[in-house]
């Protein structure tokens, strides 16, 4: 009778799926994640023990990956905005992106989506349909029609496991693009796929008994998200506290002097040290409020426009004092760069020689510390090597490798 307007809206919009990431601020090799939630007692956000947006923040990784949760608007009109924010607020300090019901920002998300959370709500079945790799986080059979297309996909969708590390789960899900079964439940969403513009005009103006236009009835793109979600609209006026892991090797080919792979993690999303944060040291900023933070850090973070230490005082007295294990004070520089103050007073100057699109100043600060540690500079009072040194730096698995150049000074 009158198609589907939202997916044919979403199937028109994938070829701008580019320029929807850009304006949720993801870097070029980074991956978006939507966790969809509809509302009532069985969703994602409504069922018992419910656990997955801290799950999702605490153990992928903030420089591979991005999360966006699109909630139904029953729950924003139901709760109201104030309270969901006040819900959400620790996760969205974290880094989740949370799109307001009034706009069509979740279609975007969709459209640009690598892997899709969700639950017996819609967005589950246009992910499908869409070709987005899916797992769902709960789900209410007591909602869904027996024998219906949604009851089917229940049935044929893996449920977000609790012991097993979420990362290694959405890996394992990349073979749906090619499932047949999956495909065919994708179908059904609607009969006249590209047609519901065509087939709804012209039944308003059969009711209207007026004549339809002469030209074709189109399907507007879905608009570019306006709304700052980029990194540059964190909630928080500091650098939120990381557990940072970083494996350190030698660079066999001799042209730097080593290469440091470094992931982070939102330090406040974890429950105990899971193993997708083994062996990580904490980097924190000198100024959070929360002062458990800075008073435990491993690595000390003073942005730019702080108020820093003089260099002729003491910056360990001033600041470092607070934390048992500091083993680096890192003042931010221009363009991401640092000034890396080591506990025996000796100093480092870092900064980007080659700087891809990722590079920042908290990414160079962990991965100094790290390479200063392998070096077994931290701590110790031997003399400081007079020449420069220069590390390759890796964000994750993302491409375009940065080359950070280190002076002793």
């Amino acid at each position: 009778m009158a198609g589907d307007p939202c997916i044919d809206q979403l199937r028109v919009s994938l070829p701008f799926r580019e320029s929807y990431l850009q304006a949720f601020g993801l870097l070029p090799g980074q991956r978006l994640v939507v966790v969809s939630s509809t509302w009532g007692a069985g969703s994602v956000l409504g069922s018992p023990r419910a656990d997955v947006l801290r799950r999702f923040l605490a153990e992928l990784s903030a420089e591979e990956f991005r999360v966006i949760a699109a909630v139904h608007p029953n729950i924003w009109h139901g709760h109201g905005s104030w309270q969901l924010h006040r819900w959400l607020a620790p996760f969205l300090d974290s880094g989740l992106l949370l799109p307001v019901p009034e706009s069509d920002t979740w279609k975007a998300a969709l459209c640009a989506a690598d892997f899709l959370l969700g639950d017996h709500g819609s967005l589950t079945m246009y992910g499908i349909a869409l070709g987005i790799p899916c797992i769902l986080g709960a789900f209410d059979e007591s909602k869904v029609a027996p024998g219906s297309p949604m009851a089917r996909l229940g049935r044929l969708l893996p449920r977000l496991a609790a012991d097993r590390p979420v990362q290694r789960q959405l890996a394992a899900l990349h073979g749906q693009r090619d499932d047949p079964e999956l495909q065919a439940v994708g179908e059904t969403v609607t009969s006249e796929p590209g047609r519901s513009t065509e087939l709804l005009r012209r039944l308003f103006y059969t009711w209207l008994r007026l004549e339809e236009p002469g030209h074709p009835a189109c399907v507007s793109a879905i608009p570019v998200p306006s709304q700052p979600s980029g990194p540059g609209a964190c909630r928080v006026p500091h650098e939120a506290p990381m557990f940072v892991t970083v494996s350190v090797t030698d660079d066999s080919a001799g042209e730097a002097d080593g290469e440091v792979t470094v992931r982070r993690y939102p330090a406040a999303r974890q429950h105990g040290h899971g193993p997708h944060i083994a062996s990580a040291h904490l980097a924190a900023d000198r100024d959070d409020p929360d002062r458990r933070w800075p008073r435990t850090a491993d690595v000390l973070l003073v942005p730019r426009g702080r108020t820093a230490a003089r260099p002729e005082d003491d910056p360990w007295c001033a600041y470092a004092a607070e934390s048992s294990g500091c083993g680096l004070l890192a003042a931010e520089t221009e363009e991401g760069g640092c000034l890396a103050l080591l506990p025996d007073g000796g100093r480092v100057r870092v900064s980007w020689r080659e700087r891809p699109a990722w590079a920042a100043f908290p990414l160079a600060a962990s991965a100094v510390y790290a390479w200063t540690v392998r070096e077994h500079t931290v701590g110790t009072a031997r003399a400081r090597p007079t020449r420069s040194e220069r590390i390759v730096v890796r964000a994750g698995d993302l491409p375009d490798p940065g080359l950070l150049d280190l002076a002793y000074v």
